[in-house]
């Protein structure tokens, strides 16, 4: 029986479902386009017309995760209005992406790159997101004069790599519920709320 051929469309959206499936069971390292094969019922040379390679695959996953938060955190950004409270929904967000045994897959791939990967272009588009949308809310929170007027990139940088190196500082960590992870990322926020805000953040 001739297997009916999926629309490329079609068909890269299984690949990409099971994949994700198999990044979470397995890690990075141990995910193999073989079970890849096996778990979707296409051919190694149909996986690889549409993806050329393992790594393309996992970063078309992790864009799509990524994504997906910065849309969870815009649709909270809608109910807020406070700086200070849209900075700690964000902290909240990714604290509780710790969870996510995606982000335990991309600490494993990132051990694999060189200073030379190309892939290290995607990944900064991918932590851009986050970038833009902190220094969206600086901005903000100094015109509102909430924060202290101090060079926007500055201030950007400071607020993204206290998150981001709370994220990595997490995944160090004996496993933790999304409770707390978020916990750790809020209280550093404020931490550093107390810092550049004029007000007291609640």
């Amino acid at each position: 029986m001739t297997r009916r051929r999926l629309p490329a469309e079609e068909a890269k959206s299984i690949i990409l479902h099971y994949a994700k499936l198999l990044f979470i069971e397995n890690g990075y390292d141990r995910a193999k386009m073989d079970d890849l094969c096996v778990l979707t019922g296409m051919s190694k040379g149909n996986l690889y017309h549409h993806f050329k390679n393992k790594e393309v695959l996992f970063l078309q996953l992790f864009t799509q995760h990524a994504e997906e938060l910065s849309q969870k955190w815009h649709r909270s950004a809608e109910l807020l209005t406070s700086p200070s409270e849209l900075l700690l929904e964000m902290a909240d967000l990714m604290g509780r992406d710790c969870e996510s045994p995606l982000i335990q897959a991309l600490e494993e791939y990132a051990k694999t790159l060189s200073s030379e990967s190309e892939a290290l272009t995607t990944l900064k588009e991918i932590t851009d997101l986050s970038y833009r949308a902190i220094r969206q809310v600086l901005e903000k929170g100094i015109e509102q004069g909430m924060f202290i007027h101090e060079d926007i990139e500055t201030l950007s940088f400071g607020v993204m790599s206290t998150l981001s190196g709370a994220t990595q500082l997490c995944l160090t960590m004996p496993k933790l519920s999304g409770d707390e992870y978020a916990a750790l990322h809020v209280n550093a926020v404020k931490l550093l709320l107390k810092g550049i805000a004029t007000k007291e953040p609640h």
